[in-house]
């Protein structure tokens, strides 16, 4: 049966299900709107100052800088000094050279016209146009482009406007702006200079969707790609190979020429247009724009970690929870910076502020509900008929939560005294007892039912513990109990043997909720060994009395009615001999019992030579002989004198009374090791015609027989061997019985194999 979740569960759920809502709508609103950008470009910057790229080797920057001002005077100058410089640029040959100064105003006709001359003696020259935002009479831009004869001479014309982020920083840029009249997009001062270079488009830009498409320039260490004057070159100091193959940025980087932007470098200082230029130029090179994630990934990556919060919300502990949220926490932040490296960038800041919402959430609408629970279930628990004392409230100021968890506190307590009287009262039981779900799952067991079940009982199918418990022969039996329905209480019960031997009698009894409800089963196994084994007991004296015993005194009877008396006295003694031996054995059986062990050293080889000298009598009349060979080197048992002497005179007796008339007994004694233990063995061999083979395999059993009707051999044993097992198994020793076929010299007859531990050395 499902369980019904609880109103806790259920409130608890409700709950959940809203914090998940307003957790991620405001981590998809916070996306949208980027609300989180100064956060966002905080991580960015201190990111990307772990890894600064290296600057291309072949890109020169020509700088307007402080030198060339105090030599030529207040910015801006006249026309000629550029001249000059492009003199000087086009005997050294460069690769492309691109001209960050605007020269939208007409100056002096002449002069513009032979700076147009003078650089167009240059191959692969650009020069910038400039967007003013807004535009005039309502247009969205206004387009500022170089003087006609400049933008006739030069290779290209193309835009150097930057873009800035909401705290002023330029970080992204891109590789086209706008289109003029619905035409083509005005391409970037440096995607030109590229495709100059290299005949074709940037790997960037064929990438690219929208040439528009903002994307994060990888900065370079300040100061780190290659600057020479302005005015070094234009005064002819500089040699025209310094400046061979290479791609010269001809801008001004001098403080006060309003030309400085900050940058996202680890020094939160600023760079100049024409080294923001230089770094984008090496970014398109190298092909290392970072790209900002699309929105619905970064949307997806932001939402990952607070779902993972959340479902975690409901399995684990609140210390687990908080050090999941401080990891959540490293691995967004981690995570990003790996994009990053990988040249993707994921905005943390939705992701973060995720996390740090949930946790407290949650943990607020979970005390909320939680103390709402106790306080209805505290209502029904005074309500009920357990009789619960009163609490004394703790001394000073108490918050409501605290009040409550006391007085729960004092409840369960209550409870669990109670709980723990219940358990102690079953687990002391004094027979096992199971406890099981209706799917036959063990919930409860005591002491005397989970003995030999290593990892537990509990949570165990019911027929696996009882399959360890049950005998094989009876298991069958109870399994079919189980399946029944249940019987009134005088016939629901059955009998079985455990794999020990003991015999319990199984009761079940149903499991009910306060509701009526059924939850289960208690199964109860009352052990009644001691009331079978009087009962087998006495079934064996009834037999005994009835036939083994009865038997004798019977043939004596005959006996002594029969008209030849000629040798009834000593049929009649044999008789008598068989009743006192049959009830000396059954004697003995029941004292060993009954009483404990008490052991003393015993010399083995003398124990049994005295049990075949006083059988010598016996043998002598058949000229029987019993050889001794002891090879025990005087080894001493733990043993009882009397019953140890009588159990080799039972062997000995059925050693000679099996033997032909004039055969030989022989009995030989050694020490061996078996398992680390030292033993002494005796082996006694007859030279009969060997035990039957339908009674050897229960040969020490009480009074095995076979009725195949064999002559010769040993066809029955009443209480002796079964009486000789009992005293050598109380000696914590062993006994075996065979036939030996051939055996070097002699052949035929039975053997018995006895083997007892070797006494401590009483110095050990």
């Amino acid at each position: 049966m499902k369980p019904r979740p609880s109103k806790l569960r259920r409130r608890l759920g409700l709950e959940w299900a809203g914090v998940a809502l307003f957790a991620s709508l405001i981590i998809v609103a916070l996306s949208w709107w980027n609300s989180l950008s100064s956060f966002d470009n905080l991580v960015y910057d201190q990111v990307s100052d772990m890894n600064r790229p290296a600057p291309p080797t072949d890109i020169l920057i020509v700088a307007v800088d402080e030198d060339s001002l105090s030599q030529y005077g207040k910015w801006p100058w006249s026309r000629t000094r550029h001249i000059e410089l492009f003199d000087q640029i086009a005997e050294a040959k460069p690769r492309a050279i691109a001209f960050d100064i605007l020269m939208s105003e007409p100056g002096d006709t002449q002069t513009d016209q032979d700076l147009a001359e003078a650089m167009a003696r240059n191959i692969n020259l650009y020069v910038p146009l400039h967007f003013v935002i807004p535009g005039s009479d309502g247009a969205k831009y206004d387009i500022k482009k170089p003087i006609a004869p400049i933008e006739k001479a030069v290779s290209g014309v193309g835009h150097v406007n930057l873009l800035f982020d909401a705290d002023g920083a330029v970080r992204h840029t891109t590789l086209c702006f706008g289109k003029e009249n619905g035409g083509k997009p005005w391409l970037h001062l440096m995607e030109l200079v590229y495709r100059g270079v290299y005949g074709q488009q940037s790997p960037a830009f064929e990438r690219l969707e929208r040439c528009s498409k903002p994307l994060l320039m990888p900065y370079s260490e300040r100061a780190s790609f290659s600057s020479i004057s302005f005015a070094a070159i234009a005064n002819g100091e500089v040699p025209p190979g310094f400046l061979e193959d290479k791609i010269i940025l001809i801008g001004a980087t001098a403080n006060g020429l309003g030309d400085r932007h900050p940058v996202p470098l680890g020094d939160g200082g600023t760079l100049a247009g024409v080294e923001i230029m230089a770094n984008m130029l090496g970014a398109i090179i190298r092909d290392d724009f970072i790209v900002p994630m699309p929105f619905w990934q970064q949307i997806l990556l932001a939402l990952i970690p607070t779902w993972i919060l959340l479902a975690g919300f409901w399995r684990w502990r609140p210390r687990t929870t908080l050090l999941v949220s401080l990891s959540l926490i490293a691995g967004v932040l981690l995570t990003s910076a790996l994009l990053l490296s990988l040249r993707i960038w994921f905005a943390p800041g939705s992701a973060l502020l995720g996390i740090a919402l949930v946790y407290p959430i949650w943990g607020w609408r979970r005390l909320q509900a939680t103390s709402d629970f106790m306080d209805e279930e505290l209502q029904t628990f005074h309500e009920s008929k357990i009789d619960i004392p009163v609490v004394s409230k703790s001394p000073g100021p108490v918050d409501v939560v605290t009040g409550q968890a006391e007085e729960l506190t004092h409840a369960i307590a209550h409870m669990r005294d109670l709980r723990r009287f219940i358990s102690d009262a079953l687990t002391n039981l004094p027979d096992p007892m199971f406890v099981t779900d209706l799917q036959g799952k063990v919930k409860f067991v005591n002491k005397l039912a989970q003995t030999g079940v290593e990892d537990g009982a509990q949570d165990h199918e019911l027929n696996d513990m009882l399959r360890r418990f049950v005998s094989p022969e009876d298991l069958s039996d109870v399994k079919e109990y189980l399946a029944m329905k249940m019987l009134p209480a005088e016939q629901d019960f059955v009998d079985f043997t455990s794999q020990k031997g003991e015999v319990f009698a199984m009761r079940r009894a149903i499991v009910q909720s306060d509701e009526g409800e059924h939850r289960g089963y208690i199964h109860y196994l009352a052990d009644i060994t001691e009331l079978a084994n009087a009962a087998q007991e006495r079934e064996e004296v009834l037999e005994l009395l009835s036939h083994d015993m009865r038997a004798p005194q019977a043939a004596i009877l005959a006996l002594l009615e029969s008209q030849e008396p000629s040798d009834a006295r000593n049929r009649i003694e044999s008789h008598a001999r068989r009743t006192l031996a049959l009830a000396d054995n059954f004697v003995g059986l029941a004292r060993i019992k009954s009483s404990e062990f008490t052991g003393e050293d015993v010399l083995l080889s003398e124990l049994v030579s005295e049990a075949s000298d006083s059988l010598w009598p016996l043998a002598k009349t058949r000229d029987i002989s019993c050889h001794i060979d002891d090879q025990s080197d005087g080894a001493f048992v733990l043993g009882e004198p009397s019953s140890l002497h009588r159990s080799f005179v039972n062997l000995l007796d059925n050693a000679i009374k099996y033997s032909p008339d004039g055969g030989k007994i022989n009995v030989t004694l050694r020490r061996i090791s078996l398992d680390n233990i030292d033993y002494v063995s005796a082996e006694i061999v007859d030279q009969g015609k060997g035990i039957s083979a339908a009674v050897l395999g229960n040969l020490f059993e009480r009074f095995a027989s076979d009725d195949s009707g064999s002559k010769g051999t040993v066809k029955g044993a009443g209480l002796g061997l079964n009486f000789v097992a009992a005293v050598i198994e109380r000696h914590g020793g062993s006994i075996r019985a065979e036939n030996i076929k051939e055996r070097k010299d002699r052949s035929g007859g039975a053997c018995f194999t006895i083997l007892l531990p070797i006494a401590p050395d009483p110095e050990d």
